[in-house]
């Protein structure tokens, strides 16, 4: 995991949902940002680690920063495209 940034345009509480809600919201939120602009993932589903990375990477966004602070997973994603 890496150190979260900052500025965060939105954040999106993604907790209490499994896979692949998290990701099928962020990519809902992620279209009503402005490119450049980031949205922060809140999750408690320990498989988004790998599932964040994943959608990134399929999707042509890029993961800025991860980190987990307590049980709570954190994803701050770069709109790109």
């Amino acid at each position: 995991m890496t150190t979260l940034t900052t500025p965060i345009t939105q954040t999106l509480d993604a907790r209490g949902l499994v896979c692949p809600m998290p990701t099928v919201r962020l990519g809902q939120a992620i279209r009503k940002l402005s490119l450049g602009d980031i949205v922060e993932v809140w999750t408690d589903d320990p498989g988004s680690q790998a599932n964040m990375a994943a959608w990134t990477k399929n999707t042509g966004h890029q993961l800025v920063a991860s980190a987990l602070e307590g049980t709570v997973y954190k994803y701050q994603v770069r709109r790109m495209r």
